[in-house]
């Protein structure tokens, strides 16, 4: 990880627990309350994966789950951890899949709570841990010995979604758009050692839909 990387990281993680601590203060009637959820959905780029037009990367799945703290009805912090994956093609020879699995520490900034339909924006930031799997038609190609490593980097993620409690109090329906950030090098590598390198852009956008259950509240 590059150093300004973990700088930018460990700053945000800061402010982003100063803020919610800040915001529980300030808060007339404090209570805590925790939050669990799944969720899954499609994924795409928001942009060419490197600056040759002829990669591309695909419509790819995203999984994740959460875990929220609510630190009063307006702000909530948690955990989220999340996976994606995209295949990358280089026009009709499909090169492999990269995977992403992101740790984010997560900020949800949420409007009056109503039923049944609770909205919220969230912001995140934490790390993104790439890894790159070649296809067999892409070694078969380049040669066996041929891979492609992609650099862990920095991660930001913003979005909306909202939580819908239609059949159960405490169990709602969850459905979230968010934008990720994900840059870092790649290098193009045959016999061990570097025959190409350049910027590797898997930021990306992504639908969800899963499932939250909200813990009862326990005011103090």
């Amino acid at each position: 990880m590059k150093r300004r990387d973990f700088a930018c990281c460990c700053g945000l993680i800061s402010i982003l627990i100063l803020f919610g601590g800040a915001a529980g203060a300030r808060a007339e009637e404090p209570y805590h309350a925790w939050s669990v959820g799944a969720r899954g959905g499609p994924s795409f780029f928001t942009q060419d994966p490197v600056t040759d037009a002829n990669i591309t990367g695909a419509l790819g799945p995203t999984f994740g789950g959460v875990i929220v703290y609510d630190l009063h009805p307006f702000v909530s912090f948690g955990f989220e951890a999340e996976w994606e994956q995209h295949k990358i093609d280089r026009a009709a020879l499909t090169l492999g899949d990269a995977s992403t699995v992101s740790l984010l520490i997560r900020f949800e900034a949420h409007l009056k709570r109503t039923r049944p339909v609770s909205p919220y924006f969230l912001f995140a930031g934490g790390y993104n841990l790439n890894s790159f799997s070649e296809e067999g038609a892409y070694l078969a190609a380049c040669g066996e010995d041929c891979r492609i490593h992609i650099d862990n980097g920095f991660a930001i993620k913003a979005g909306f979604g909202a939580d819908m409690f239609l059949l159960f109090e405490h169990a709602a329906i969850n459905v979230e758009i968010a934008w990720k950030y994900n840059r870092a090098d790649v290098d193009f590598l045959s016999g061990g050692s570097v025959v190409g390198s350049d910027d590797f852009n898997a930021s990306s956008l992504s639908v969800a839909l899963g499932f939250r259950y909200h813990f009862p509240v326990n005011p103090f």
